[in-house]
């Protein structure tokens, strides 16, 4: 463990300065405190003296830790969504919620040290791996929410998630026994792993009922991307008789592309989405879609983060996602 003596030692200073650096005296140069705490953070060391207490006190606060910044309303929709249910169970349960982007290097790893959250839901897929590990040397409690952690695959994590593979079955599965065969799916696959397992739910239902003629389209997974794609393939459509797109706003693009083509939705060919957003009911057709589970992701993942802060447990559990049927398909 490192201790002040050590940082002194390295700063080439007493312990009394490094302690007083540490706990910005007015007495102590700028200079001086911004090389002891660059050393401190570089050794992980735990100088807050505060933080010392809360060790083993609780806080009542659960960290929240979300993507940097999000490039389409997809996203901005979503988070806002699941957010604001993880505050209201957070609250029910008598916490509060600390949301963090991670903006700054080492900010996961500042907001460990601090003590000052009890447990963390972390709902960014792209956490480095040397944060992941640090949280789990730090027993922090911790679940990952919603997503896979993208970087740190070779060690069993917490999770609380949507069944994404579930969701790509149900939806191909559900044109499948409409008597559609030449079924095109939308997604994300270079993105993250949500979309790949949701075209491995395609894959499913295509084998499940012997059809050979799989038709995937690896694409940014926006309202644009989706309407540009199906315009580009205007020659193929022909061969295509119905439309799964990973998300809703890819498959409201798509609509208003078929639209332009002067294909009718859903008579000529029927379009379905994924997510379950409102803003699937405000046009016509209305969207049929895969509804993420998202009441049930902020209940199950507050319940569950609750639970690991009282007691070392593991956790890992899947919610199944469900078919919501209205006009598109």
């Amino acid at each position: 463990m490192v201790t002040i003596k050590d940082i002194a030692k390295i700063a080439g200073v007493s312990p009394s300065t490094v302690s007083r650096s540490l706990n910005d005296h007015p007495h102590i140069s700028n200079k001086t405190k911004e090389k002891i705490k660059k050393i401190a953070e570089e050794l992980g060391f735990e100088f807050n003296e505060a933080a010392r207490t809360l060790n083993k006190k609780k806080t009542n606060t659960i960290g929240v830790i979300i993507p940097q910044f999000f490039d389409d309303m997809r996203g901005e929709i979503f988070f806002a969504n699941l957010l604001g249910k993880l505050i209201k169970e957070a609250q029910l349960k008598g916490y509060h919620v600390r949301i963090e982007y991670e903006i700054e290097k080492n900010q996961i790893k500042k907001l460990v040290q601090s003590r000052s959250v009890d447990g963390l839901l972390l709902l960014n897929p792209y956490i480095k791996k040397e944060d992941i590990d640090f949280i789990i040397e730090k027993n922090i409690p911790y679940i990952f929410l919603h997503y896979v952690a993208e970087n740190y695959k070779d060690k069993k994590l917490n999770y609380v998630r949507t069944n994404q593979e579930k969701g790509g079955y149900i939806a191909t599965k559900y044109f499948i026994e409409k008597g559609y065969r030449n079924i095109l799916t939308l997604g994300g696959l270079s993105i993250n792993s949500e979309f790949i397992e949701r075209t491995n739910g395609y894959k499913r239902a295509l084998k499940e009922y012997n059809i050979k003629n799989e038709y995937i389209l690896d694409t940014d997974v926006t309202f644009e991307a989706a309407k540009n794609a199906i315009k580009k393939m205007k020659n193929n459509l022909k061969n295509i008789d119905a439309i799964f797109a990973q998300t809703d706003l890819m498959a409201l693009g798509v609509i208003e592309a078929l639209n332009e083509l002067n294909y009718s939705v859903p008579k000529d060919i029927p379009v379905m989405g994924f997510d379950n957003i409102q803003l699937g009911t405000y046009f016509k057709p209305r969207l049929t879609t895969i509804e993420q589970p998202i009441a049930k992701l902020a209940k199950i993942g507050v319940k569950k983060i609750i639970e690991l802060i009282n007691k070392k447990i593991e956790i890992n559990q899947i919610i199944d996602p469900k078919l919501v049927i209205r006009e598109s398909a």
